[in-house]
């Protein structure tokens, strides 16, 4: 997504972040200097006014921490290093919930529910099925199975988000991608997306791209836009309105990009319908 930067300078803007660092499987411990991120006193102070309350809620603080202008925190990405012959598939999102991250594994739980509406869905169109737990933690037996390959999917399955940052689901006025903007303010987003962006680019080109068959399924707006390929319009391919089903190619390795809505509607039948469609466009065309 080409946007503009207003009076920022975007030189150095990969100083932003320092060494991404694997702390245990699927977890790792990034930091993020916000030197860089405000042109001015004023911008920095009504940050600082904003970080006080975002680092008061109790998920956040648990892995966040702030210091001389810099975050120290714990984000999610499960890309397995073992290979098989199924190809590969990336699901991208926008950014973690805490929860996640605590537990060791992408949608971990949610709220009055046995288990994130996430995962049966997933289950429900085809894209993959993990085996019986045998009683263990099902959160962390899902991030080990994602690893060790070992579950049922014609693809080999990998998961990271565009944004690393966490941002507290609990509190609406701060979750998701739109709870990070309000935080960090929008150019300073635009700033941070800039540093993502590589991240995500070269994690795609590392997992996806080569392999015959390889796709990345984005199930939220900005990293959609953030890696799709500027002169890619994108195809509507099923449905209509938010329901769509839209690919288009990323912009570094001209890999499959699909778009889908974010996974609060994945509750409704329609979602699963474009999730069976996305299954079956991945899939090789004698497969289908």
């Amino acid at each position: 997504m080409n946007m503009p930067t207003d009076d920022v300078c975007l030189k150095n803007v990969s100083d932003c972040f320092g060494p991404a660092e694997d702390v245990e499987p699927g977890i790792q411990r990034m930091v993020l200097k916000t030197n860089l991120l405000y042109s001015n006193s004023e911008e920095r102070s009504r940050f600082e006014t904003r970080l006080e309350k975002f680092l008061k809620i109790d998920t956040t603080s648990e892995i966040i921490e702030y210091s001389d202008g810099k975050f120290i925190y714990r984000t999610e990405s499960v890309i397995p290093t073992k290979q098989d012959t199924r190809p590969p598939l990336l699901l991208l999102f926008g950014n973690p919930a805490p929860d996640s991250v605590i537990k060791r594994c992408f949608f971990a739980g949610e709220k009055g529910k046995k288990e994130h509406r996430f995962w049966p869905a997933l289950k429900e169109s085809g894209i993959i099925s993990f085996k019986n737990n045998a009683g263990h933690d099902i959160n962390i037996h899902r991030t080990k199975a994602l690893f060790d390959l070992d579950y049922d999917s014609d693809f080999r399955i990998g998961l990271a988000v565009f944004y690393s940052m966490p941002s507290p689901a609990s509190d609406p006025k701060w979750s998701g991608v739109a709870g990070l903007r309000k935080f960090f303010g929008a150019r300073a987003l635009r700033l941070i997306a800039e540093c993502e962006r590589t991240r995500v680019e070269e994690l795609i080109e590392k997992f996806v791209a080569g392999n015959d068959g390889g796709a990345v399924i984005a199930f939220q707006k900005d990293a959609y836009l953030e890696i799709k390929k500027f002169v890619s319009k994108g195809t509507e391919l099923a449905g209509k309105d938010k329901w769509c089903v839209v690919e288009a190619r990323c912009s570094h390795s001209n890999v499959k990009l699909f778009r889908l809505p974010p996974t609060r509607y994945m509750i409704a039948p329609r979602y699963l319908n474009s999730l069976r469609e996305v299954w079956k466009l991945c899939k090789s065309p004698e497969e289908r």
